[in-house]
């Protein structure tokens, strides 16, 4: 969810996790140990993140606009997305993050009930036939494939990026509480009876078709779509082609794994690669402290899981778990003065993991020639580089907090988009590069 009441089926649980939280340090959610990323150094992959926190964001945009501008073959949902998860005001981010986001296209998707995608899947038919109640609603999800143009339209990676809970929608809430238990058709099983038949309608894109060499398929999403990515990736059926990896961001601690039958989620688990990415303080992350359903911030591996730690931003609990906001501190994250930071994947052979997800290769040509993509990007800093100066410089105290904390200074927009770069500001103002604060 965005948040538009965003994690108010976990608030009780925050709650109680708070209290927790303060007798107990967090030892998983911000360790200093492999293969989790801390705060300190999560700016050097930013520029890998960045491309999948914009589709978790447009994952909130109806599947109908996208499905028009598909057919009008002319790449307007590049532009689209990327207006949809960083405010108008950072223009200078919006224009780098289209320069990252280019490869994409979208494909397909979802925003309505799902009863049973393909009929003639019987396994499907006999799980709707014992489904619950239901609210009429569905999981809303959006595949997107990186395109190759080069190569004739293949891909190389295809997404399935799902939607977090929006308003006050009984389907999102229930699904929220599957963990628990329901009499409920909720988002959770209506996903596991139509999973299979989503990989293969990938399986049968244009671009998955032409691809040499088959494209990689991961999932991501937004709270409790990030509890969905997760799902899918545990429960896809044996014998068909596997997620490899999941992006989760300011992920519900509910996994759906307790639904799925522990021979197959055994399989599933094997060489999977989970990052969960989080603004430090969003409200999820003391839920998730709390209680966190398989599998556990702890594992290591199969599946091996990451904590990825942003710490970007200071607001509310809630006003931190808004996609948009993470999102934009990603583009903020990948350069420093109108200069790139570099494109860096993280490891994947971490601790002696063996994994199935391997970077695109074709993400390093964002290395290659970053000179050249950003010179436009650096004119526009040397035109307003007043954005990056603190909004108070009369405050020289509130200056030097920015500087030892490492923090965006904290102000009306603190939890709608970035108040200034990422990165700290200088002693007197002066812009330098100072990377985030390790969490303790």
């Amino acid at each position: 969810m965005r948040f538009r009441f965003a994690a108010f089926p976990l608030i009780l649980a925050s709650a109680a996790a708070a209290i927790w939280c303060s007798a107990v340090q967090t030892a998983w959610a911000q360790s200093n140990s492999d293969p989790d990323i801390l705060a300190a150094y999560v700016y050097r992959y930013a520029d890998y993140y960045l491309p999948y926190a914009i589709q978790s964001s447009a994952a909130y945009k109806p599947v109908g606009t996208l499905n028009t501008m598909r057919d009008a073959g002319l790449g307007e949902e590049v532009d689209y997305a990327v207006q949809n998860a960083i405010p108008a005001s950072q223009e200078d981010l919006r224009e780098h993050a289209r320069k990252i986001f280019k490869p994409w296209r979208y494909q397909f998707g979802s925003d309505s009930y799902l009863d049973c995608i393909d009929w003639a899947d019987e396994a499907c038919k006999a799980a709707y036939a014992r489904r619950g109640w239901n609210f009429g609603s569905g999981p809303t999800y959006q595949v997107w494939a990186r395109t190759r143009a080069a190569a004739g339209r293949s891909c190389s990676e295809v997404s399935i990026a799902f939607r977090g809970t929006v308003g006050l929608s009984g389907g999102d809430w229930f699904s929220n509480f599957s963990r628990f238990g329901s009499p409920y058709d909720d988002y959770y099983q209506q996903l596991q009876r139509n999973v299979d038949t989503i990989m293969k309608q990938i399986q049968n894109l244009d671009c998955y078709k032409r691809a040499a060499r088959k494209p990689q398929i991961v999932s991501t999403g937004h709270s409790l779509g990030a509890g969905l990515a997760q799902f899918v990736a545990l429960a896809t059926k044996s014998g068909g082609p596997r997620i490899a990896k999941v992006l989760a961001f300011d992920p519900s601690p509910v996994t759906g794994a307790h639904l799925v039958n522990k021979a197959l989620l055994a399989e599933n688990v094997q060489r999977l690669v989970i990052d969960r990415v989080y603004e430090t303080g969003e409200v999820l992350s003391y839920a998730r402290a709390a209680v966190q359903e398989y599998p556990q911030a702890r594992s290591r591996c199969n599946p091996q899981v990451r904590t990825v730690e942003v710490k970007a931003a200071r607001g509310s609990a809630i006003g931190l778990h808004g996609i948009e906001l993470l999102a934009t501190n990603l583009a903020d994250l990948t350069y420093n003065e109108g200069n790139p930071l570099g494109y860096r994947a993280p490891a994947t052979l971490v601790g002696g993991c063996d994994v199935i997800y391997r970077p695109d290769s074709d993400e390093q040509l964002i290395a290659r020639n970053g000179n050249q993509r950003f010179a436009a990007l650096r004119r526009i800093y040397a035109r307003s580089a007043g954005r990056l100066v603190a909004s108070n410089p009369a405050n020289s105290a509130l200056r030097a907090g920015v500087t030892r904390s490492g923090l965006r200074q904290p102000d009306s927009r603190r939890a709608t988009g970035p108040a200034s770069n990422a990165f700290a500001l200088a002693a007197g103002g002066a812009l330098g590069f100072t990377p985030l604060p390790r969490a303790e």
